[in-house]
């Protein structure tokens, strides 16, 4: 009984740390990201094709990426948002992605070989590569 009683109390301390440890992890991700710009950077094959700072557009528009064999992406540029709104690709992973607007993983369409990354102004910041 006594054994049983340590080892329920060993689990909720270790359940407990793991929480305050993923919470202190989501507030420094949210506070390093809070103030940096966001830039979306667009990738084609590791080619830059786009640079856009997402807090600079006031109006949303489409951009599309044209591929080999009639491949293409839509991208949707929002205020503060970017996403893939339409591909060619068969599984469509890249657009169930949704909107992103942190450096925390970007939006990627592995068949169409594009990459969306947000990165900050500043050289430390968080990207995808560092991530």
């Amino acid at each position: 009984m006594l054994k049983e009683k340590k080892a329920a109390i060993i689990a909720v301390i270790f359940i407990l740390i793991v929480l305050l440890l993923s919470a202190a992890s989501l507030f420094s991700m949210n506070y390093y990201t809070k103030n940096e710009a966001k830039i979306a950077r667009i990738y084609q094959d590791g080619t830059l094709l786009y640079t856009i700072d997402l807090d600079a557009v006031t109006e949303s528009q489409e951009l599309t990426i044209h591929g080999e064999n009639g491949a293409y992406n839509v991208i949707l540029v929002e205020p503060g948002y970017i996403s893939m709104k339409e591909a060619s690709c068969p599984d469509h992973l890249c657009v169930h992605m949704g909107k992103i607007s942190t450096a925390v993983l970007p939006i990627t369409c592995l068949p169409n070989k594009v990459v969306i990354s947000i990165w900050g102004n500043s050289p430390d910041s968080l990207d995808s590569i560092a991530y």
